[in-house]
């Protein structure tokens, strides 16, 4: 599942369904926000329509611009695409148990 960035009603519609029962999930109609809820590991992405991405991982903090996104079948990872940029957010494990069988 790949889109362009201006496909933002289809990448909404993932990424809720990606986060869904993981932790808190904010959208707008340009924002979507994601993070996690104590005591499970802290982490987070933020999207905005117009390409600006923001990402909070254990040890590491990530800001950069993308062009596209792409989703893996099973929604446990995104990657931004961006000029000279990719970047791949990986759901942790620890919150992947927390899913839904």
């Amino acid at each position: 599942m790949n889109f362009d960035v201006d496909q933002w009603n289809e990448i909404r519609t993932h990424f809720e369904k990606m986060f869904d029962g993981l932790g808190s999930i904010e959208t707008s109609k340009d924002i979507l926000s994601y993070s996690s809820i104590e005591p499970h590991v802290p982490t987070g992405i933020k999207l905005s329509r117009d390409g600006k991405m923001a990402a909070n991982m254990p040890l590491h903090n990530l800001d950069s611009t993308f062009q596209r996104v792409k989703f893996d079948e099973r929604l446990e990872e995104l990657t931004l695409i961006g000029e000279g940029f990719n970047y791949t957010y990986r759901i942790p494990s620890e919150l992947l148990s927390l899913r839904q069988s």
